[in-house]
C-alpha cells in the first residue's frame, strides 16, 4: 500500500476546519472579557457609590455647621466638625472643614480656596464614573436630618445608579442652605 500524498490532504481537508476553531475560541474569548468588563464596571460604580454616600454620612453625622450651596452648576457641602484631641495634656477643639464638590466627580478639600484637584470618585482602572446628580435637602428646624441624594452613571456601560439616604445629625447647631441661615 502506498500512502504517498496522503497527508497533504488531509492537512487540506482540516485547515479550514483548524481555521474556524481557532476562529471560534478568539471570539468566545473576546466576548467574555468584554462582559467581564462590563460587569467590573458596573460594581466599580455601585462601589464608588456607596463609599462616597458613606463618607458624606460619616461626617454629616460628626458635623457641628453645615453649609450647602452652588458651586458651578453643582451643590457643594461644608461639615465643620470639632475633633477632641485626647492625646494633649488639654483637650482643643480644631475646626475640622470638610468640603465635598461635585463637578463631575466628588472632589473633597479641607479648605474653602483648594482647587478641586483629588476627586475621590472618577478615574477609575475597571471603569470611568461620572456625577450625574447630587442633592442636599433636609428637615433642619426640629429633626436636624439631611437628605442625600448621589446619582452616578458609568461611562463603559451607561448605567446608572442613584443612592438616596436621611442622615440625622445630632450634634449640628448650624446649618447654612444657599446663604440662608436655617438653624
Amino acid at each position: 500500500m502506498n500512502q504517498r500524498g496522503f497527508v497533504l490532504v488531509e492537512f487540506v481537508i482540516a485547515l479550514p476546519l483548524l481555521i474556524f476553531l481557532l476562529y471560534a475560541l478568539g471570539n468566545m474569548t473576546l466576548t467574555a472579557a468584554k462582559i467581564a468588563r462590563e460587569q467590573v464596571a458596573d460594581y466599580a460604580l455601585e462601589t464608588e457609590a456607596q463609599e462616597i454616600i458613606d463618607r458624606i454620612t460619616t461626617d454629616a453625622k460628626a458635623a457641628r455647621s453645615v453649609e450647602i450651596g452652588e458651586y458651578f452648576d453643582f451643590e457643594k457641602i461644608i461639615f465643620i466638625c470639632h475633633e477632641n484631641r485626647p492625646d494633649k495634656v488639654y483637650i482643643y477643639d480644631i475646626l475640622d472643614r470638610r468640603i465635598y464638590r461635585a463637578l463631575g466627580s466628588i472632589y473633597f478639600n479641607h479648605k474653602e480656596d483648594e482647587t478641586p484637584n483629588n476627586p475621590v470618585t472618577g478615574k477609575n482602572s475597571f471603569g470611568n464614573t461620572i456625577v450625574t446628580d447630587l442633592n442636599f435637602s433636609g428637615d433642619f428646624l426640629e429633626k436636624k436630618i439631611l437628605h442625600i441624594t448621589l446619582e452616578m452613571q458609568s461611562e463603559v456601560t451607561k448605567q446608572k445608579v442613584k443612592f438616596s439616604t436621611a442622615v440625622y445629625m445630632p450634634a449640628c447647631e448650624k446649618i447654612i442652605y444657599h446663604g440662608e441661615k436655617i438653624l
